[in-house]
C-alpha cells in the first residue's frame, strides 16, 4: 500500500521550514509482516527516511499498534535513531480526526494520552 500524508506545520516551522503542503508532504508504502506491518516513510527530497514496526496490542477498541522507528542516518554520539512508536487507528470520526492533526507535532511525555504513555512507557527508556 502506498500512502502520502502531512506532516505537523508546528515540527516543521521548528526547523525552520516553509509550511506548505509540499514541504509537509510525506511518502512511503506499507507491507504486511509476520505478527504486524512494516512502514518506509520519507519526505519529499529528503536525504533520510524512516523503517517503522508496528503490532497490534490488546485494547477495548482493538485500534493500538505498538512498536519502533528507526531513522536511516549516519551514528553520531547524540541524537536518537531509534525510538518507541504508538499508532491510533481513529476509524471514521472525523472530529477525532481533525482534532488530532490540528494538535499533532512534538510533546513532553506528561502530555502523552494516558493509554499511549502506558504502551511507549517513556520513563523506562527504549533499546
Amino acid at each position: 500500500m502506498l500512502f502520502t500524508r502531512h506532516g505537523s506545520q508546528r515540527a516543521i516551522s521548528g526547523q525552520g521550514l516553509a509550511s506548505l503542503p509540499k514541504i509537509r508532504e510525506f511518502r512511503g508504502f506499507v507491507i504486511a509482516q509476520e505478527g504486524g506491518i512494516a512502514a518506509l516513510v520519507f519526505r519529499r527530497g529528503s536525504m533520510s527516511c524512516s523503517f517503522n514496526f508496528l503490532t497490534p496490542v490488546p485494547s477495548f477498541e482493538n485500534n493500538y499498534w505498538l512498536g519502533y522507528s528507526t531513522r536511516t542516518v549516519q551514528e553520531k554520539p547524540t541524537g536518537d535513531r531509534l525510538t518507541p512508536l504508538v499508532y491510533e487507528h481513529l476509524g471514521q470520526n472525523r472530529s477525532a480526526i481533525l482534532s488530532t492533526a490540528r494538535n499533532a507535532g512534538f510533546c513532553e511525555a506528561d502530555d502523552l494520552v494516558p493509554y499511549h504513555k502506558t504502551l511507549l512507557k517513556p520513563e523506562d527508556g527504549f533499546s
